[in-house]
């Protein structure tokens, strides 16, 4: 499995996973590679995913929220 970012002003990080992702793994590759890449790359970003139930958990919800993308 790979996650990555991009934005007008580039590419961010691309993390590789072995097996299937679920919404533990989701939240460590977002706050290990998401706002070091959004650093990087400019605030200025829409950030978005699928209704995957990893992306829709209570955990990843909640971290959504305390980083305030959500």
């Amino acid at each position: 499995m790979v996650w990555g970012c991009m934005s007008a002003a580039g590419t961010g990080e691309l993390q590789f996973t072995e097996g299937n992702m679920n919404a533990n793994m989701y939240c460590d590759i977002l706050e290990q590679n998401m706002i070091p890449s959004l650093r990087r790359l400019g605030h200025r970003a829409i950030f978005q995913h699928d209704n995957d139930p990893k992306h829709m958990s209570e955990s990843t919800t909640a971290l959504l929220k305390k980083l305030r993308i959500m």
